[in-house]
């Protein structure tokens, strides 16, 4: 039985796949607009948006290219889920009250190469002539 158990849990190991890196992110909405009204995330980050009013008038927020509407009210919270695949600045917006923000995506950084010790693979190390 527990050899069951543990090729169960191994081969859900397996099948889980590489992770996605995630942000949860809350906004809430007042009379003067977004709050926080800019948000920075990096590039193939899953994002959870919460979103909550503080005002009695139904609000809402739109995230351009991303498929993201969600109705803002007071005293519920809403939420809905995005990745940002590319770089770049994304705005979201409510087209009724006419509140805007904006999500800046950074890129996502190239590995660097690894660097071997000093003195391993010099093409050409330099020598004075006396020793020539």
């Amino acid at each position: 039985m527990k050899l069951w158990i543990a090729g169960l849990m191994l081969s859900t190991l397996c099948w889980a796949g590489p992770t996605v890196p995630s942000r949860e992110i809350s906004v809430i909405v007042t009379k003067e607009g977004y709050y926080p009204k800019s948000l920075t995330v990096f590039q193939g980050e899953k994002v959870k948006f919460y979103v909550t009013s503080t005002v009695e008038e139904p609000d809402c927020l739109l995230v351009q290219g991303h498929k993201v509407f969600l109705a803002a009210n007071k005293g519920k919270i809403a939420e809905a889920e995005a990745v940002f695949d590319t770089a770049g600045e994304f705005s979201f917006y409510c087209p009724s009250s006419k509140h805007d923000g904006k999500i800046t995506v950074i890129k996502k950084s190239e590995p660097r190469p690894v660097r071997g010790l000093a003195g391993q693979n010099d093409p050409a190390v330099w020598t004075p002539k006396e020793y020539e």
